[in-house]
């Protein structure tokens, strides 16, 4: 017998396939940035040559690496969380600040979202070029920010609202 998913589960099931692939591709990001690191290395050690470019390309990588994992580590419940509470309080009380750090994350992941958004806004729009010997339009670069932060947010709805439903093969063994 076919059900169909309801649309909460599509959504939930799509942004962590996005987190997925995104920690997959900041994965790769980090052997590319130790590829330059040894690059960078050999240049200068070795050829007695150092390159202008290894540092500054791998500080713009580490922001891919670190706003493109966020949101996975979210999700499989790995990110910086605060647990001491729970070993003090009961069960239930432990659920209930656990529901309410959760509705604090999400609004302080939507004030961070809006200033990512402003700050690489604002560097699109005035063609911001960066300070380095690279001069690269800093939005380039700065488009990680609020793509990242917008998933951790996402993620994190989904979690609060992950609290309220079942899932549908687990519907359909307590009907049986």
């Amino acid at each position: 017998m076919t059900t169909s998913v309801p649309v909460f589960f599509r959504i939930r099931n799509a942004v962590y396939a996005i987190n997925n692939g995104m920690a997959v591709l900041a994965g790769w990001v980090i052997l590319l940035v130790t590829l330059i690191g040894c690059y960078g290395v050999f240049t200068r050690h070795i050829l007695n040559d150092p390159d202008m470019w290894s540092f500054e390309v791998s500080a713009y990588l580490l922001s891919v690496i670190i706003f493109f994992s966020a949101s996975d580590a979210l999700q499989k419940g790995i990110h910086v969380r605060i647990d001491f509470l729970s070993e003090w309080f009961p069960g239930r009380f432990t659920r209930f600040l656990g529901f309410i750090a959760e509705i604090c994350s999400l609004v302080f992941l939507y004030v961070f979202l809006m200033q990512m958004w402003k700050i690489f806004h604002q560097s699109y729009m005035t063609n911001r070029i960066d300070e380095t010997t690279l001069a690269l339009p800093v939005a380039l670069i700065q488009w990680v920010m609020p793509f990242g932060v917008l998933f951790m947010f996402l993620t994190q709805m989904v979690l609060i609202v992950s609290r309220f439903y079942t899932e549908p093969e687990s519907r359909q063994r307590d009907v049986e």
